[in-house]
């Protein structure tokens, strides 16, 4: 079909909006079916190379297939670093030190531990590089904004990275303890710059100011809730408690008591708090500001059990949902500024409280992503505006200008992070279906005996457990419903159960007896 051009008004072929996997797998791929320059397109965006099969998981085959495009398009091997972009053929556009800021490199960090929880064998290795290969970025004793000598430090972006390293040691690279020593330049950096009130600015050229900015203040609490979880100094989780307590007295004004979100940031001047300050606002909200403060509610309900902290956790949750979310048409955000972290957030929700409401939104939004997002290219929003970065967007039709490392990198970890909790699930399962067939390991962490749980008869099955280089550890026939995982070393594993065509996956970390 021919259209008119928008611009030159020529006549030119119309753009053909790419399949839905469940389109994509009824499909069969020909030439005279689908026409040249379809098929070409379709080619180009490397989305009909591997569709979903029948049975198979569709958000690791999109959630992999995004994260290869970023090996292959934007990955600079020179400094095995990534690009921050591309130009609409998919050259690399050269900028500064020939790789992105140090903000999307933390995103990239992200998708790559996802991708690496979710397929060990392939992604790995690469994880491991990358985390070293962010010692580029580092200047002074901390991470600076770029590689390029004499970038501004910001302890936002501190604050990111250091949490980002935290989590690639703790999920999937426990003995690289040199990931931990990375993730605490980070960390401290912001911690050592808290005021008396424990604010923390973004730029160092903000002390003395009263500022209490959210991502300073609110991800290195989430840093320091994580770091509790296998230190038995209380000081961390004293710090996380501490700092929670303090976000969330809407006397400080950085949360809403009226919306229970978080805004950007707040000012203490002599004594009183206000949104206002330096001739500055830090009024208005992004989810990105509001869902690591669920998340850190969450980790600390975790340590202590104080039901408060899930109590408030389902009320900011329920307060994110009304403010971005529309059932079956994605979220009003950007994909770096809380798209991605919805997704992570409501996913790590349902992991702790076992409501398929989280889960059932989070695989909403990825699905109305993986189908509506991507552009003729096959690549996610990736623009800082709102009009065309959003995750509610028809993008079908679109031909980039440029593509954004980081929104891509955004869209493959909430990809792949649905992916991890529907591994056992085949595409027409419901979430109800799913829980009900659910497969539980505990204790996890596990020093000894692993217990497996399920509503299925495990007798007469196979067990199989891989460490995070894909390679099997330990096979058994099931005999019972435990495991001795004492001979394995401390890391993190997965455990198959296998019977004919029935097969549940779960992840478990080993540790030290």
């Amino acid at each position: 079909m021919l259209v008119a051009d928008s611009i030159s008004g020529s006549l030119v072929p119309s753009p053909v909006p790419f399949p839905s996997f469940t389109q994509q797998a009824a499909m069969r791929i020909s030439t005279p079916t689908l026409g040249g320059l379809r098929l070409a397109l379709l080619l180009a965006g490397g989305l009909l190379a591997a569709p979903a099969a029948f049975g198979q998981n569709k958000y690791q085959v999109a959630g992999e297939a995004i994260l290869d495009k970023l090996n292959t398009k934007f990955y600079n091997a020179n400094k095995q670093l990534y690009v921050e972009q591309l130009d609409g053929n998919e050259n690399v556009i050269v900028e500064r030190g020939g790789v992105s800021y140090v903000w999307p490199a933390s995103h990239m960090l992200r998708a790559l531990r996802y991708g690496a929880l979710e397929n060990p064998a392939k992604y790995t290795a690469r994880l491991k590089s990358y985390a070293y290969a962010l010692d580029q970025y580092r200047q002074n004793g901390k991470y600076a904004s770029d590689i390029v000598p004499g970038a501004d430090p910001l302890y936002d972006d501190n604050a990111i990275v250091g949490l980002a390293l935290m989590d690639a040691y703790q999920q999937v690279l426990p003995t690289e303890t040199g990931l931990l020593d990375r993730s605490l330049i980070g960390l401290n950096y912001c911690l050592g710059a808290r005021d008396a009130n424990w604010g923390v600015p973004q730029k160092e050229a903000e002390l003395g100011w009263g500022k209490f900015y959210s991502q300073a203040t609110i991800l290195p609490a989430l840093h320091c809730a994580l770091l509790a979880k296998d230190n038995t100094d209380p000081k961390y989780l004293d710090i996380a408690k501490g700092y929670y307590d303090r976000i969330n007295n809407v006397s400080w004004r950085l949360r809403d008591g009226s919306t229970n979100l978080i805004n950007q940031f707040s000012f203490n001047n002599n004594g009183a708090w206000s949104l206002s300050g330096h001739n500055e606002n830090g009024g208005g909200y992004r989810a990105y500001q509001t869902t690591p403060d669920i998340q850190l509610a969450l980790r600390l309900y975790q340590r202590t059990g104080d039901s408060r902290y899930l109590d408030d956790a389902t009320v900011m949750a329920n307060a994110c949902l009304r403010q971005w979310y529309t059932p079956g048409k994605g979220v009003s955000e950007i994909s770096f500024w809380g798209g991605s972290d919805m997704v992570e957030m409501l996913v790590d929700f349902y992991e702790v409280d076992h409501d398929a409401k989280w889960l059932d939104a989070a695989r909403n939004i990825v699905d109305y992503l993986i189908d509506y997002g991507r552009d003729q290219l096959g690549y996610y929003p990736g623009s800082y505006n709102d009009s065309d970065g959003t995750w509610n967007l028809d993008r079908r039709y679109l031909f980039p200008g440029s593509i954004q490392m980081m929104g891509q990198a955004c869209a493959a970890a909430a990809i792949l992070r649905v992916a991890q909790v529907t591994a056992a699930t085949p595409l027409a399962t419901t979430s109800a279906a799913a829980k009900a067939a659910g497969f539980e390991v505990l204790p996890n962490p596990v020093a000894n005996r692993l217990t497996l749980y399920t509503t299925r008869n495990l007798t007469g099955g196979n067990v199989t457990i891989l460490n995070t280089l894909g390679q099997t550890v330990l096979t058994a026939p099931v005999a019972a419903n435990t495991l001795d995982v004492s001979a394995l070393a401390p890391g993190v594993y997965t455990v198959s159960w296998l019977s004919g065509e029935q097969h549940l996956t779960k992840r478990f970390i080993k540790q030290a007896e």
